[in-house]
């Protein structure tokens, strides 16, 4: 039995931490977050469906840690704003799969404070890696895996059409659904909205093809995707001339190798799918028709990975590091 807890009780965190209860191989003992309107509440309670029972949300992680194995850390983006949760899980033994974007390639803008984080998971004897869906499978993982099909290739593009319509409110905030393009834009202009990871992705997909992504060398480009007609949000109406989503794109090349990464998360995205078209002597194009669900499998690879961690030779991990996970529940 894996006796795990989960850090940050935000969407994904309660899902994660539902699926650790309903998943035989697996037991929820503790939960943890810095809202002060969740501590002390079941998950019930924070997912709002009565009083339930089980363990409560606490402050600390080290009110949680007794007895787990694994923490699930749903916290943040940025991989220097996750550090110190990292660090305090490794000082209390715990391996640890999070959803944080920037963890799925932490050396591109972190190579420092990478090196410190692996240096103090194997002094602590855990593994820790970032994992989701994108980052962490579809726009990097799945055209490594691809590739391994070809003795030589050239390109790779990426396209992931995402119906938004179909995500969680944050990701819509996210995404700047119902705001004006003079906002998203001085929002992206300092950074301030938008996906995160792109960046990793191109690094990922660049070291499993055998090449080294320099931190700035990805170009990326962000813009607004205009409603065309009135939708529904999660935030209220969308109207014609309003933004219901964002385009995110990353390129590089090198060492005779092109990566091109495009993205469009935006409510009323027509033709929903991902495509990985490889290039070279021999082309190939996969397509997953409808793209992978966002959510659910974010909280699919959270868990799935959570479980190979203890079995992982110790230090930080990218998804290139460790044997593919699969789905393993009995």
């Amino acid at each position: 039995m894996l006796n795990a807890i989960v850090v940050g009780m935000g969407p994904i965190g309660i899902s994660a931490a539902r699926a650790v209860e309903d998943d035989p191989g697996m037991k929820l003992v503790g939960m943890v977050d810095v809202d002060p309107s969740k501590l002390g509440k079941t998950l019930d309670e924070v997912a709002g469906k009565g009083k339930g029972s089980g363990p409560v949300v606490v402050e600390k992680i080290s009110e949680a840690a007794e007895g787990a194995n694994v923490a699930i850390v749903t916290t943040s983006s940025k991989f220097d704003r996750v550090a110190p949760t990292l660090s305090e899980c490794i000082r209390h033994k715990l391996h640890v799969a999070s959803s944080c974007e920037e963890m799925a390639w932490p050396r591109y803008l972190h190579a420092k404070l990478s090196d410190e984080i692996d240096a103090q998971a194997k002094r602590g004897g855990v593994g820790l890696i970032g994992t989701g869906v994108n980052p962490g499978f579809v726009m990097d993982l799945l055209p490594v895996v691809i590739a391994s099909m070809l003795a030589h290739v050239t390109g790779v593009k990426v396209i992931r059409r995402l119906d938004a319509a179909t995500r969680r409110k944050p990701l819509q905030e996210k995404v700047g659904a119902t705001m004006t393009p003079e906002h998203f834009k001085g929002l992206a202009a300092k950074g301030a909205i938008g996906h995160q990871g792109i960046r990793e992705s191109v690094a990922l997909i660049a070291a499993g093809l055998g090449r080294t992504v320099e931190s700035g060398s990805v170009k990326t480009t962000l813009e607004p995707v205009i409603a065309e007609r009135e939708m529904d949000s999660l935030m209220g109406k969308i109207k014609p001339g309003m933004v219901c989503g964002m385009r995110n794109t990353a390129s590089w090349s090198g060492g005779n190798l092109a990566i091109n990464l495009d993205l469009v998360m935006a409510i009323g995205a027509k033709d929903p799918q991902d495509r990985v078209e490889l290039s070279g002597p021999v082309p190939l194009t996969a397509i997953i028709p409808g793209a992978t669900p966002g959510d659910t499998a974010t909280v699919a690879s959270l868990i799935n990975c959570a479980k190979m961690m203890p079995n992982v030779s110790p230090g930080l991990k990218t998804m290139l590091d460790i044997p593919p996970v699969g789905c393993r529940r009995m």
